[in-house]
């Protein structure tokens, strides 16, 4: 079977391209009181649909999403793909950043930043707001998986920080995947359930594995 093949019956495309779909729904409906739960699921169901039935092969659905020289599109290409439960404490972030949370947060492993959150819900931090406000929807962000990439150090590395923060005493914690795609979906669900200790994830892994 062709490694789009794969990409597409395991769901990993199919979660960007939903996410992008219903992105700006779900910020709208986040920013009304009350929040309107019934909007949200019913333009996941359209979006859902309409992904469902486009007759894009994966190469188009692909240009939908990214440039045809994105990085994105050289992991989905390249990747053996299964949809698991994985645990919250083998998850790092992406690097260089995740919205504005501080780069000294986010050089650790995903547990780090899941207690800065915690930590300062109150902070007028974008990522902050964003993250409380998406853990109101933490059962609907369920249907929507989380994509991660093994092995970590793909994107984990020392020259990414160092291009964007510039030298200092970077000590980049190694894990044995990063977050792709849904750092603030993550954050949201280990904000709702501190006990969570998975998150459904579209994991990535070499496909010579």
């Amino acid at each position: 079977m062709r490694l789009g093949a794969l990409i597409l019956e395991n769901g990993a495309l199919d979660a960007y391209l939903l996410w992008e779909v219903l992105k700006d729904t779900v910020w709208g409906a986040l920013e009304r009181s009350p929040l309107d739960r019934d909007r949200i699921l019913r333009s996941m169901g359209l979006a859902e649909g309409l992904i469902a039935g486009l007759s894009f092969d994966v190469k188009m659905k692909m240009v939908q999403l990214f440039s045809p020289f994105s990085q994105r599109v050289r992991l989905l290409e390249e990747k053996r793909w299964s949809l698991v439960d994985y645990p919250v404490s083998e998850l790092g972030t992406v690097i260089p950043c995740v919205g504005d949370l501080p780069p000294e947060v986010i050089q650790e492993s995903f547990i780090s930043p899941v207690e800065y959150v915690s930590q300062n819900l109150q902070s007028d931090s974008m990522s902050v707001r964003y993250v409380r406000s998406l853990s109101r929807i933490a059962d609907i962000l369920e249907k929507i998986p989380v994509i991660v990439i093994e092995p970590g150090s793909e994107q984990r590395r020392l020259d990414e920080m160092i291009r964007v923060w510039g030298q200092r005493d970077w000590k980049i914690h190694e894990t044995k995947g990063y977050i792709e795609d849904g750092n603030h979906r993550a954050l949201a669900l280990a904000l709702s359930n501190s006990e969570r200790t998975s998150i459904r994830c579209c994991v990535g892994r070499p496909a010579h594995d």
